[in-house]
């Protein structure tokens, strides 16, 4: 609200004025009890917001634009907009990968869908990665921890994201994501060899 006043008294524009305004441009009725509607077209006149016609002019009509996107609601995009068209099927997918166990934390290492799917929602609002690379990154971490019994290995959901003690979100799944963008194309097949000396 601060910034709609602020445009207001930076462009000597009294809240009287831009109420007759809005109802020249809807070619409304001024109301006699909220603005003397001669006074206003007046000093609308003057300041150049109108033509003697009494047209809103081109700089009225851009002002009153921009005022209007501050009222306008964002258009809140939907898990297909964010996550591509089969999201649902990665989703299950990427849960998949996880073992149907309990992890050493008294945790199953699946989630429930609904719980992963806020957590992608976030997950591509703050990163770029593809479904591919996402699937990638989660196999190699799930393949690492299969070799460690799963000892200390994060459930599905807390691996997109977990929220620390400061209140932010860091993301193991984005930083195994970053780790196949470095390394060569056959490191993830060397994890499968065995050094001989």
């Amino acid at each position: 609200m601060d910034e709609i006043f602020n445009k207001l008294i930076k462009e000597k524009l009294t809240p009287n004025s831009l109420y007759v305004l809005h109802c020249m441009k809807n070619k409304l009725s001024v109301s006699k009890s909220l603005a003397n509607s001669e006074l206003e077209v007046y000093r609308l006149k003057s300041e150049g917001w109108i033509n003697e016609n009494l047209q809103l002019t081109s700089k009225s009509l851009i002002f009153m634009e921009e005022l209007g996107s501050y009222f306008r609601k964002s258009k809140k995009k939907t898990s297909k907009d964010l996550m591509g068209d089969n999201f649902d099927t990665n989703i299950n997918l990427y849960n998949s990968l996880f073992p149907a166990k309990k992890l050493g934390s008294g945790k199953y290492a699946r989630t429930n869908i609904k719980n992963l799917e806020s957590g992608f929602r976030w997950f591509f609002e703050n990163y770029d990665y593809t479904w591919e690379t996402i699937l990638k990154a989660t196999r190699k971490y799930v393949l690492e921890y299969s070799m460690k019994n799963y000892e200390y290995m994060r459930t599905s959901q807390y691996f997109i994201r977990k929220q620390g003690s400061d209140k932010s979100f860091e993301s193991d799944l984005a930083t195994y994501c970053d780790m196949l963008n470095y390394e060569g194309p056959n490191e993830e097949q060397d994890i499968f060899k065995e050094k001989i000396v």
